[in-house]
């Protein structure tokens, strides 16, 4: 079993966003938060963010 048969989604770039952040923070000893994350072909942008476009 390898990962010839993995395909990376917008919904598992999604989940893994958070552990890249917690992974960051902890190395570099303050919050880091993404506001755009792009992995291979799939921007995803911050919650926060689409809310504040939302909003305006």
């Amino acid at each position: 079993m390898g990962l010839q048969h993995f395909v990376l989604t917008e919904e598992k770039v999604r989940k893994l966003k958070p552990i890249f952040e917690s992974i960051l923070s902890r190395k570099y000893g303050r919050e880091i938060r993404f506001i755009e994350l792009t992995w291979g072909d799939i921007t995803i942008h911050s919650d926060k963010e689409a809310k504040d476009d939302k909003s305006a």
